[in-house]
């Protein structure tokens, strides 16, 4: 009998739990696909909260390039990362793509806004 008692409240356990788990919700912001970025590609709203959330823990000014928010922009564009006339043979580019390696660093909807934003002419809004 007190197998069937123990049996018992462990299946109400779990009914209960999967029934609260069932009632709440995930806010999970809206994801964009690669073929939905938004057009044009801002630096400072699109391209640094990239660097901001992947790069900057290693990237904050003691490795080049520093890419924090009073730097970055200057470094890659100055500091030769950035080819507008081939965005793909950008040094920037191909360091997070491929093979590159900062590549693990960079999810595919971050390198489709990178060269979305290099192909643009890599302006600073």
């Amino acid at each position: 009998m007190k197998g069937i008692k123990d049996l018992f409240k462990a299946l109400t356990l779990i009914f209960v739990i999967s029934v609260c788990l069932a009632s709440c919700e995930y806010n999970k912001k809206e994801e964009i696909q690669i073929g939905d970025l938004p057009d044009p590609i801002l630096y400072g709203e699109h391209i640094q909260p990239i660097f901001n959330t992947n790069c900057i823990t290693c990237h904050n000014g003691s490795t080049p390039p520093n890419l924090t928010v009073d730097n970055s922009f200057f470094e890659l564009t100055a500091g030769g990362y950035i080819n507008v006339d081939n965005p793909e043979d950008s040094k920037f580019y191909k360091k997070i793509s491929g093979s590159g390696s900062m590549a693990q660093y960079a999810s595919d909807l971050d390198r489709a806004y990178i060269l979305k934003w290099i192909e643009q002419g890599a302006n600073d809004d």
